[in-house]
């Protein structure tokens, strides 16, 4: 019933841009279009050329690649292959008794089990303590540890990885769950000696709950499935996931484990990089998570991702572009400026655009608001399509019912996501907001390093 009052819902939203907006009719939107000659849309078109096109031109070469190389984009198991080494879990969570049992069931499952699993309870006021206790008489889990209070969960997983003795530690959260080769697939890079740290492929395990968990899906599909396709095969993999990242214990430890406050998992990724190691995107690994049901939740989530990406980017690694910085690798900096360009410098000039837009066309501007959603709607629908292809669960059914969620994804990310990260860049910039995230204890965020 979900499903069907957010596919209904996104329908009648088509309609409305279709056919509502301001009282003009779509059939003028696409005579506009087509009667526009290059220069002409070039000089309205900008912010499409400049921010949009290059964003899912990569995409659609990742997908390019993909098709072409198949042994360059996928990972195969080799059998036996992870067996010598010993493989750690370490899960960390807050609150998280319920959805535990179902994260270790789906550890039951795994064709490479893990050979220790470590569960530090952070707090919990819901009996986690007293089930990891049953667990460990059970012999579910190896090791179960508890913060008498809630410490965060930088300090929680920090507390687990010491207490892990495996070669390879994964990083999971309670709250996710697996397919059945996930950890077997996800450990396959690591017979690359370079190899620091894996991260693997994402899914909204809750996509038919809302319109908004919908609308995430779709974006995790493009995102992560396409995006981080690209971004490996560039070797340009910046951040192994928090809820489903693998780590070389010696390597970890190399650099250091993680920080106090948010953005750990962005944040010794990129120690890992700056230290040499190689960061690999695992595409046929998947982790299946949920994502926030409402605006408000899914507002306060993406508010702390981007105030983290803020701080950690622009102020602690600033000197990505010092060629005289021991270790500088061009390839970082050529990440950064990808994601200056198309991220930062897109959500800032947005809002310009949008202005200089109804400036100079006046209530003409309706109209090609109008066009550039139909813009949005072809490509997004085209990149859904490809994403849809190279991911293995293009035969779930589940997922093709996520097509009518798909031509609006492009206004989803383009003007409401993007929306969200302006805001939170300058409450950031302004403020420096993310020292005082809820995310983390007050007493934790105070001996935080201030970059």
């Amino acid at each position: 019933m979900k499903y069907v009052t957010a596919t209904l819902t996104t329908m009648v939203m088509i309609f409305a841009i279709f056919t509502s907006l301001r009282g003009l009719d779509v059939t003028a939107a696409f005579t506009l279009l087509f009667q526009m000659d290059t220069a002409t849309m070039l000089s309205m078109f900008w912010f499409l050329v400049a921010f949009e096109i290059p964003r899912y031109a990569l995409a659609f070469l990742a997908v390019a690649v993909t098709a072409v190389g198949q042994r360059i984009a996928r990972t195969e198991v080799v059998p036996g292959a992870t067996d010598h080494w010993k493989v750690s879990v370490t899960i960390a969570g807050h609150n998280e008794a319920e959805s535990l049992i179902k994260c270790l069931r789906s550890l039951d499952e795994q064709t490479r089990k893990p050979d220790e699993i470590v569960v530090v309870d952070d707090g919990s006021t819901d009996g986690m303590r007293g089930i990891l206790d049953r667990l460990i008489r059970e012999k579910r889990i190896h090791i179960g540890l508890c913060n008498q209070v809630r410490c965060g969960k930088s300090a929680a997983a920090n507390m687990a990885i010491a207490a892990a003795t495996g070669d390879i530690i994964v990083n999971l959260d309670a709250d996710c769950s697996y397919d059945y080769n996930a950890i077997e697939l996800l450990l396959q890079p690591f017979s690359d000696p370079k190899v620091g740290a894996t991260c693997g492929n994402i899914a909204v395990r809750n996509s038919h709950a809302t319109c908004i968990t919908s609308w995430q899906a779709v974006e995790y599909l493009m995102s992560i499935n396409l995006g981080k396709r690209a971004l490996d095969l560039l070797d340009l993999v910046v951040c192994a996931s928090g809820a489903f990242g693998a780590f070389r214990a010696k390597a970890l430890w190399q650099v250091g484990i993680n920080e106090p406050g948010p953005g750990e998992d962005f944040d010794v990724t990129m120690r890992l990089r700056r230290a040499g190691w190689k960061i690999r995107f695992v595409g046929e690994s998947w982790c299946m998570t949920d994502a926030p049901e409402s605006v408000v939740a899914i507002i306060r989530q993406r508010r702390r991702w981007d105030r983290d990406t803020i701080r950690i980017r622009m102020r602690k690694f600033k000197d990505v572009f010092n060629p005289a910085r021991r270790r500088w690798n061009a390839k970082e900096t050529l990440e950064q400026i990808d994601w200056m360009i198309f991220n930062l410098a897109a959500t800032i000039i947005l809002p310009v655009y949008l202005v200089w837009l109804f400036v100079t066309l006046g209530e003409g501007a309706w109209l090609l608001l109008i066009a550039i959603a139909l813009i949005y709607m072809a490509v997004d629908c085209l990149a859904f399509l490809l994403a849809l292809s190279i991911a293995d669960r293009r035969s779930c059914p589940s997922m093709w019912s996520l097509f009518p969620f798909a031509l609006t994804c492009g206004l989803y990310n383009g003007f409401f996501m993007r929306a969200v990260r302006f805001y939170a860049y300058a409450e950031e910039w302004l403020f420096l907001r993310s020292y005082r995230d809820s995310f983390a204890p007050k007493r934790v965020q105070k001996i935080s390093t201030m970059y």
